[in-house]
């Protein structure tokens, strides 16, 4: 990377969606001399690394070559079999030997493993290399530059938690929360990263370049998850609830850029800046497998008796889910500016924006046959040995009487299950850059985006997503120079947020089985936001600042999740107006003001304090206040936390070839589910983290860093508070995480 600038005040040339700021990452195109670098990593997790009971399957692993995994794609016997088809061979199988073998081999193609097991956590590790350099084609300057990568990372908690929880009475009446849902929780999760990037750039003369950047990414996922309690919800408290969960997440990245850079001087100064992309991008979800089961404690005069049961009048059954993304997408760019007289300029470009996506998803089910199958407590028989054909009874001639089927697959795919999505931005603008006196700076323009999204269901009884809207984006930015180094800015801009193809799909999928069902809203609309900014900065130093900002946000049709339905749904939905409240404190200063000995020191954080607010709709606080007579009618705005605080703490010294950072941050508990009746909303907790990073030169192009993440290894919670009690939602924890790497470099 050559820079990462960050813009907080929106500007016509910025995308339309620019809601909290804008990142901008520029890719190094000329390095002054050859460039080589290679670097090697090695990483300990105090919660992960070497625990013998990191959750995992036979098969889970990721082999970072190969990445796909041919045992998990829908086996070729299915593959050949229409959708749905013979939704009656399970009954006539038992009298038709042809068809009972066919099912069979049907229910035996897929993998028995159905239930996590326990191994080792290995050490975390990666590798890198990167590669850069100019040299002279025809006279004129070519540069490359280069880089691949590879990481593999493990994550686990054994002590998590999972819980649901509602108000069933009136306040006045009722002094703690009724629990629907309280599991323990084990997660393992196995991660692979590969990525690559490559640039290639070149001076057709001095005023003109052109560039050319590939990249790639390749990332696969492993999860294993197992959670055990009850399920309040559905099952007497006696019940013991278990729920499993194994999957396989597979995605692919492919970007291909071309860009272009032009100076005219014989048009007086124009420059023009083009970019056109083109991205490829896939996720693949194959056999990923749930798994519920109750245990029914019984008392008897003999003692106490555990019986194993499958309930599928209560919960999900056993299943199998394979799930295809595929989407396509091309930008274009071109801007234009043309100088004016006292540093002035004028600036007018546009833009286009294009994506396709294709989602498919084949369910398998498993049709269950307690009579002669009970699950006894072992998934590997009890989806091994007991499904397909496990029993013949023969004549005493030695024909085929009966054959008794056990547990048995079957096709429950659905329309519903597949979408396919379109969306089309088309974008223009003009502004101007104005110095109209010597202290005072004014940018000023209007960007149109026309945004055309439809989402569609294969199934065409569901109503489709569309979104067809036409914006019109003003922006005003005024620059005063108090003195050389302190500025006075003040800005307004309009600016807007789409929801994405998935929060519109008239689609639904789950975490595992007794938890929240997510829903797509095609009713969504998108959000519009006027934005207004004042800000006092002073420039003490070079690479120094002292800031104070405020900032006021309204919104127009935001966005929020909600939980929508006493039967375990959360949908992403709007709600009529928020505004949004703040002021920032900035500050980054060398240390070696106070006292030579600082020299190297320097100290920056910034705190941000928000106030948000929501006007609850209507017809949701009357639901409210049937509960909760004296419940308010606003609320936070989801995600938006009161506070948040960074702090960084670092040191360099040049000569020595050390650096050492610190680095803090905490943010405010924030509303991260809203919902519905008088229950209380859950919200995320606080969360602090503390790292530090340590590196030094030891010379010969050597380099070692070492890094300890996550020290305070906080509870990462999300909780219903009622009456002055927390009731947790979820919590787990991430472990202490260090590193140590070596890297080598040529320049």
């Amino acid at each position: 990377l050559e820079n990462i600038v960050t813009t907080k005040s929106f500007t016509p040339d910025k995308p339309g969606s620019f809601v909290g700021g804008n990142i901008n990452i520029t890719t190094r195109t000329f390095p002054e001399t050859f460039q080589f670098t290679l670097s090697s990593s090695l990483g300990y997790n105090a919660q992960v690394t070497g625990r013998d009971n990191f959750l995992t399957y036979p098969g889970a692993e990721i082999d970072f070559l190969t990445f796909n995994k041919p045992g998990l794609a829908v086996p070729a016997l299915w593959q050949a079999r229409p959708e749905n088809a013979d939704p009656l061979i399970g009954v006539l199988a038992r009298n038709d030997p042809a068809l009972a073998a066919e099912l069979n081999q049907l229910a035996k193609s897929f993998s028995p493993v159905m239930a996590p097991v326990a191994d080792t956590a290995p050490v975390d590790r990666g590798l890198s290399a990167s590669i850069g350099s100019q040299f002279q084609l025809f006279g004129r300057p070519l540069g490359f530059h280069g880089g691949v990568s590879y990481d593999e990372n493990y994550s686990f908690y054994d002590d998590g938690a999972y819980g649901e929880f509602k108000l069933t009475g009136p306040v006045a009446e009722k002094d703690e929360l009724d629990a629907q849902v309280t599991l323990s929780d084990q997660r393992g999760v196995e991660e692979v990263l590969l990525g690559g990037l490559g640039t290639l750039s070149y001076k057709l003369t001095p005023t003109h370049i052109l560039s050319g950047t590939y990249m790639y990414n390749r990332s696969a996922e492993s999860l294993a998850q197992f959670q055990v309690g009850s399920l309040q919800r559905d099952l007497p408290s006696s019940s013991i609830f278990e729920t499993r969960v194994l999957g396989y997440t597979e995605r692919l990245l492919q970007s291909l850029q071309f860009s272009g850079e032009h100076f005219f001087e014989g048009l007086g100064g124009l420059r023009a800046e083009w970019t056109t992309s083109f991205t490829h991008t896939t996720q693949e979800e194959p056999d990923l497998r749930f798994f519920a089961n109750q245990i029914n404690v019984i008392e008897r005069s003999t003692g106490i008796d555990s019986v194993y049961a499958i309930r599928t009048s209560n919960y999900t059954p056993p299943s199998r889910y394979f799930r295809d993304l595929e989407e396509d997408a091309w930008d274009a760019r071109l801007d234009l500016t043309l100088p004016l007289a006292q540093s002035s300029t004028v600036k007018v470009g546009g833009a286009v924006g294009t994506r396709e996506r294709l989602f498919d998803e084949r369910l398998f089910v498993y049709e269950l046959n307690p009579a002669d199958a009970r699950y006894d407590g072992d998934p590997g028989a009890f989806f091994g040995p007991m499904t397909g054909v496990i029993d013949t009874t023969r004549t005493p001639e030695g024909d085929i009487r009966r054959l008794t089927i056990g547990n048995y697959i079957q096709d429950a795919t659905t329309p519903s299950n597949n979408y396919a999505g379109d969306q089309q931005i088309y974008a223009a603008y003009g502004m101007v850059d104005l110095r109209l006196i010597d202290r005072l700076r004014v940018i000023t323009g209007v960007r149109f985006e026309a945004t055309r999204i439809e989402v569609a269901s294969e199934d065409a009884a569901l109503p489709m997503g569309v979104i067809d809207e036409n914006d019109v984006l003003p922006s005003l930015n005024l620059v005063y120079a108090l003195t050389e180094q302190m500025n006075l800015r003040a800005a307004y801009g309009r600016t807007l947020a789409r929801p994405v193809f998935r929060e519109l799909a008239p689609y639904s999928s789950f975490e595992f089985i007794g938890g929240r069902i997510f829903i797509g809203n095609p009713e969504l609309e998108r959000t519009l936001v006027n934005n207004f900014d004042l800000r006092w900065e002073w420039f003490t130093r070079p690479g120094e600042i002292l800031a104070v900002s405020g900032f006021y946000k309204q919104f127009d049709n935001p966005i929020e999740l909600a939980i929508v339905s006493t039967n375990n749904q959360v949908q992403y939905q709007n709600v009529e107006t928020a505004q949004v409240l703040g002021i920032e404190l900035e500050g980054r200063k060398r240390l070696d003001v106070l006292t030579p000995a600082l020299a190297g020191f320097e100290v920056g954080g910034n705190l941000s304090l928000v106030q948000s607010q929501v006007d609850i709709p209507e017809e949701e606080l009357e639901e409210v206040r049937v509960l909760d007579p004296g419940a308010g009618a606003q609320r936070a705005l989801q995600g938006q936390s009161p506070y948040v605080l960074n702090l960084d703490v670092s040191y360099t010294n040049y000569r020595s070839g050390t650096t050492a950072s610190l680095f803090y941050n905490v943010f405010g508990r924030r509303l991260a589910e809203v919902s519905i009746g008088g229950t209380p909303d859950v919200y995320e907790a606080s969360v602090p983290t503390l790292d530090v990073v340590v590196s030094q030169d030891v010379g010969l192009g050597i380099r070692l860093k070492a890094s300890a993440k996550n020290l305070l290894d906080p509870d990462i919670e999300r909780v219903y508070r009622y009456k002055g009690t927390d009731f947790l939602a979820q919590s787990y924890q991430r472990g202490r995480a260090f590193s140590l790497s070596l890297t080598y470099r040529i320049d």
